[in-house]
């Protein structure tokens, strides 16, 4: 039996369990540094280096616009090489751009050019461009890569289909002014920033894509300056309650901050009227005196037709009297109609 042998002595036999545990912490510690490395040799062998094509640059072509992309996705690097040719097509009207009659007359009666350049880049890169192609598209372990182009026919096509609907857009306008209300249609006219805007991007670019065809801007440059008629013709008598002047005041100049003028006194050149009607509800609850304000407000023109009603719920209490309850209650009113906006407390639509 083993246990016999004298070849194995107990110094053998401690030497032979040294050299087992040794195999096996260093096995075990191999694993280990396995299990760490290997990640990063996966990680390194991956393919992050984008296409040859990719970074070569496309040499101009007077027919077609190209640019590339990259993204996590197939649908994000389409995305990023579209905006790489809105890019382009700003770059060019940023380097080039010279203000012509058509901006003169839209500068004149609203937006500089410089004033509306910082909205440029957000509504070029906007700018939907019908008919591109996607000449290339490839994939490594990290990115989608694709090539476009679009047709400089096809923009230049696109561009003035879009001026001509602003335009038609700006004529509806007008014809509807004919017909509706005027203070309803200023606040539907009131904000062209960005009617302006995609003017200025289709124009500019028109003008660096050598189109002859002679750009008519008329619609939108008259709109503009009706807006403004129209708003100074617009004179709202504030018609309160008799203990509602406070809150009159305050709707005063809430209107004034919109550039609507206002008045208490009747008048040949009133546009519109504001009724309020108030009910002051007074409560004692323990020792407290509670005063609780129901406010209607009603906004007629001067043909009598109402544009709009809403009613605002105010509060306010006070330990001490009615009077400081009172106070509260119009304090109360005028945090409401700050916090909604005028409009929005008078009920109208926007």
């Amino acid at each position: 039996m083993v246990r016999d042998s004298p070849w194995i002595t107990k110094a053998t036999m401690t030497d032979f369990v040294y050299l087992l545990t040794s195999e096996w912490f260093l096995i075990k510690m191999i694993k280990k540094i396995y299990a760490v490395l290997l990640p990063l040799v996966l990680v390194g062998c991956q393919s992050t280096t984008p296409p040859d094509w990719y970074n070569v640059e496309t040499v101009n072509d007077p027919n077609y616009i190209y640019s590339v992309g990259e993204g996590r996705s197939l649908n994000l690097a389409k995305k990023s090489a579209l905006g790489q040719i809105n890019e382009q097509l700003w770059t060019q009207v940023d380097s080039s751009f010279t203000k012509n009659d058509s901006f003169r007359k839209i500068n004149d009666g609203a937006l500089s050019y410089e004033n509306v350049k910082s909205t440029v880049n957000a509504k070029s890169a906007q700018l939907t461009l019908i008919g591109t192609e996607y000449l290339r598209s490839e994939q490594n372990d990290v990115a989608y890569y694709v090539q476009a182009r679009v047709k400089r026919d096809n923009v230049k096509a696109q561009i003035l289909t879009e001026i001509d609907q602003i335009e038609s857009n700006a004529e509806v306008e007008l014809k509807n002014l004919s017909h509706q209300d005027r203070l309803t249609w200023w606040l539907e006219n009131n904000n062209l920033e960005d009617e302006l805007a995609d003017l200025y991007v289709r124009i500019g670019i028109l003008s660096t894509m050598n189109e002859k065809r002679a750009v008519d801007i008329t619609y939108l440059p008259t709109l503009v300056a009706e807006v403004d008629q129209v708003k100074s013709s617009i004179l709202v008598y504030i018609k309160p309650d008799v203990n509602d002047k406070k809150s009159a005041a305050f709707i005063a100049e809430k209107f004034g901050a919109v550039g609507i003028n206002t008045t208490t006194r009747k008048s040949r050149s009133i546009s519109h009227i504001l009724i309020m009607n108030s009910d002051y509800r007074k409560n004692m609850v323990g020792d407290a005196f509670i005063t609780t304000k129901v406010t209607e407000l009603s906004l007629r023109n001067i043909n009598g037709q109402t544009l709009s009603t809403s009613e605002v719920i105010s509060t306010g209490n006070s330990v001490s009297n009615f009077k400081l309850s009172h106070e509260g209650a119009e304090r109360h009113f005028s945090s409401q109609i700050e916090e909604k906006g005028i409009w929005t407390a008078l009920g109208l639509q926007l």
